[in-house]
């Protein structure tokens, strides 16, 4: 659907119609005078070599489509006394809602991911409480508009927001959002790990199922371009989170983040651990991965600045399509071959991961693990990360009563 804004005549076609009529000139730098701001993008999909079919084809095959991660900048939406600044949240949904529109006019997208703490971002560490006033809701008015973006542009749109829920007052929770060309929301899942002060489900666990059920832990959107998830920054550092959205079937992930920023004079093209992770968690599940870093922060930030870890586009053999050039806002674009995917996912051989997973050898060892325990914070939300911390003592000294751990020498 196009907006009336974005439709100069009612028999004339847009730039949208022309670009997806055209072969990508724009992503390929042919047409002058449009800003591209973005990694060189792919004019046809990566070579696969031909794989053994395990299955005959049945059903409709999905078209090849760009995909981007949308390095977007930026400003705090908390002043330095950690006081919410509603107006700018207000910017930046409308220059988020822009760069959507931006996406599909200059090239071409139908999926977009950006980063973790592109709607919302402190200027400095601030507390639980201090957060739930710059919270919004699945339903509020912010994912409604970006929703009208991405029904503008005709895309998915995925994207982190730092979420308030009713049901659970005075905590904040990281969402991984997606929308989809409809307006509706598609997916909403909420970040597992890391220790902040943000509530995780499992921190709540047995009220989470009761109120949502266990269907929302690992969701995945099956559509038209694919089977869409979201995996929020360092959750991907943890197998079993992307692998739940895999066993429940998904094919591409967003993957949201906001790494720290490196010395001016590090060697982007050397990737670190971190982004060496996402490429193997593709690997090993067969996946497309969109690692979509934040960009600049701040009304004013410019590159050059200490940049973040490139954002990148991997393909499912753990292959890198694009990435960003630079540490400023930017699109890195790619052909998805949902496809090429599904050929190898359903292939005769040691290449199909999935297949010969035995997942029946691994569950002995997994119902009987107890490390870390779940409902810690069920009766009310977290005031501060030392409270994860004494969990992590407790659970650190039972697993050296066990065995499983053993502590360092004196």
């Amino acid at each position: 659907m196009t907006s009336s804004s974005n439709n100069p005549g009612k028999n004339q076609p847009t730039r949208r119609h022309a670009l997806r009529a055209g072969a990508g000139l724009v992503a390929a730098g042919v047409l002058n005078g449009v800003p591209r701001n973005s990694a060189s993008a792919q004019d046809a999909s990566t070579f696969y070599p031909p794989v053994k079919p395990g299955i005959e084809p049945r059903g409709a095959k999905v078209p090849l489509y760009k995909a981007a991660c949308v390095q977007s900048r930026a400003a705090e939406t908390f002043d330095s006394s950690g006081t919410f600044l509603p107006e700018v949240l207000k910017q930046n949904v409308d220059h988020f809602c822009n760069l959507v529109r931006r996406g599909a006019d200059e090239h071409g997208v139908r999926l977009m991911s950006f980063p973790e703490f592109g709607l919302q971002i402190p200027s400095s560490r601030i507390s639980a409480a201090q957060w739930v006033p710059g919270t919004i809701t699945a339903d509020g008015p912010e994912v409604e508009q970006i929703g009208k973006a991405a029904q503008d542009a005709s895309a998915f749109v995925a994207f982190n927001a730092i979420e308030r829920i009713e049901k659970f007052p005075g905590r904040y929770f990281l969402a991984g959002m997606i929308v989809g060309p409809s307006g509706d929301l598609a997916l909403n899942y909420r970040k597992m790990t890391s220790l902040t002060t943000k509530s995780r489900p499992g921190d709540l666990l047995t009220a989470w199922l009761d109120h949502f059920g266990e269907e929302s832990l690992f969701p995945v959107a099956d559509t038209e371009i694919g089977r869409l998830a979201c995996v929020i920054a360092a959750d991907m550092y943890v197998p079993e989170v992307m692998r739940g959205m895999i066993l429940n079937g998904a094919e591409v992930i967003s993957n949201p983040t906001a790494s720290g920023t490196l010395p001016d004079d590090h060697n982007f093209d050397v990737p670190i651990v971190t982004t060496m992770a996402r490429r193997v968690r593709a690997y090993e599940n067969l996946a497309y991965v969109l690692l979509s870093n934040l960009g600049p922060v701040g009304a004013d930030a410019k590159p050059p600045f200490g940049r973040r870890q490139p954002s990148e586009i991997i393909d499912f053999k753990g292959n890198m399509l694009t990435a960003t050039q630079t540490g400023g806002e930017e699109f890195a674009v790619a052909t998805i071959d949902i496809d090429a995917l599904r050929r190898t996912r359903t292939s005769l051989g040691g290449q199909n991961t999935l297949a010969s997973f035995q997942a029946s050898l691994y569950r002995p060892n997994y119902e009987s693990a107890d490390f870390a325990p779940i409902d810690t914070h069920i009766d009310a939300p977290l005031s501060s990360t030392e409270e994860h911390n004494e969990t992590m003592r407790q659970t650190i000294s039972d697993l050296v009563e066990r065995g499983v751990l053993v502590p360092p020498g004196v």
